[in-house]
């Protein structure tokens, strides 16, 4: 699979989602919260097109299947654009998005088994039916498995039942204090870090055939997690291409070149001004991004009016958010 891009996007369609994991990063009240849609589908495929960018659009949330016209949302991005999934495959829509949406334009799904919570709803069938659709229309599917504790001691039991339909699962570590009030992964224990790598291990054997056909790794690396297993690692004063190949997008549009950061300008309203080059990290966002962008591939050396360039955005930026920062669209 061939990927010919010039940004690539974390891109949080909406906070909403129908599950309440345990591990959840996020609040009861902003899981429920009712979703909200910013722009139309055409809209938001304008707003990308006037950049003048090929883009990678990593799409997440919350839950995006559960997004109204997601699948419309889609099929207008995917005509010039790639997309990638994070995705529980919990809404209606899967079976339409695996019928109808082109696999040359999505370069993987990161199909989020979260065991527990499946077993409550009595759903797992369901997942792995429409993990398996997703595979014979010709998707790179890679089924990832949030280790908390529990899941941990659950993983061979997980594994068996996955396998029995020709599936899979990839051990994914777990970060934040989201578990008992215990900061992961410096909490795990030597023998769950020990299972961690052993499991992780058997997935990448599993596995090795889908990446040779993909050439280029998911960004949401999770076979490479064994380097997290023991902490993760801080990318501040790194040169990063943050901002000038890989950007952060909220629900609303507003673009920001890390986490936290300030804008960048917003898709719907076609302002979005990008960086010259690379500039050195202040803040780590997602460790899967930092370890890409960070890497030798994207932050070659950069010529001197590039480094200018990237000096006035800043101050443009920080001047706007000054004066926006209670705007909303």
């Amino acid at each position: 699979m061939h990927l010919h891009y010039d940004v690539e996007a974390d891109w949080s369609l909406l906070d909403t989602c129908n599950f309440r994991c345990t591990y959840c990063f996020r609040s009861p009240e902003v899981l429920s919260a009712k979703v909200q849609v910013h722009a139309s589908a055409e809209k938001w495929a304008e707003g990308f097109d006037a950049t003048g960018k090929t883009w990678l659009l990593h799409i997440t949330g919350g839950e995006p299947s559960i997004y109204p016209a997601f699948i419309d949302l889609c099929r207008n991005l995917s005509r010039n654009h790639y997309l990638s999934i994070n995705s529980n495959l919990s809404g209606n829509c899967i079976e339409e998005f695996a019928e109808t949406i082109d696999p040359q334009r999505v370069h993987y799904i990161n199909a989020a088994l979260h065991y527990v919570e499946r077993e409550k709803r009595k759903s797992f069938d369901l997942f792995v039916e429409r993990a398996n659709n997703l595979r014979r229309r010709g998707f790179h599917v890679m089924i990832s498995v949030l280790m908390s504790p529990d899941v941990i001691r659950l993983y061979p039991e997980i594994s068996g039942r996955l396998a029995s339909h020709g599936l899979a699962g990839v051990p994914k570590v777990m970060r934040g204090k989201n578990w008992n009030g215990r900061k992961y992964p410096a909490a795990y224990s030597d023998e769950e870090r020990a299972l961690f790598l052993r499991y992780l291990a058997d997935a990448q054997r599993s596995y090795a055939p889908l990446m040779a056909e993909m050439e280029e790794p998911a960004t949401i690396d999770i076979f490479a997690d064994g380097r997290f297993v023991n902490g993760i690692p801080s990318y501040k004063g790194k040169r990063c291409a943050a901002g000038h190949n890989f950007v952060m997008i909220d629900p609303k549009g507003n673009v920001r070149w890390c986490k936290r950061n300030s804008s960048l300008g917003n898709i719907l309203q076609k302002n979005v001004e990008l960086m010259h080059g690379p500039s050195l990290c202040k803040n780590s966002a997602c460790p899967y991004f930092c370890e890409k962008y960070t890497s030798p591939a994207f932050v070659g050396k950069q010529p001197i009016g590039a480094i200018l360039h990237n000096k006035l955005i800043t101050l443009r930026r920080d001047f706007r958010d000054r004066r926006y920062s209670d705007r909303t669209i």
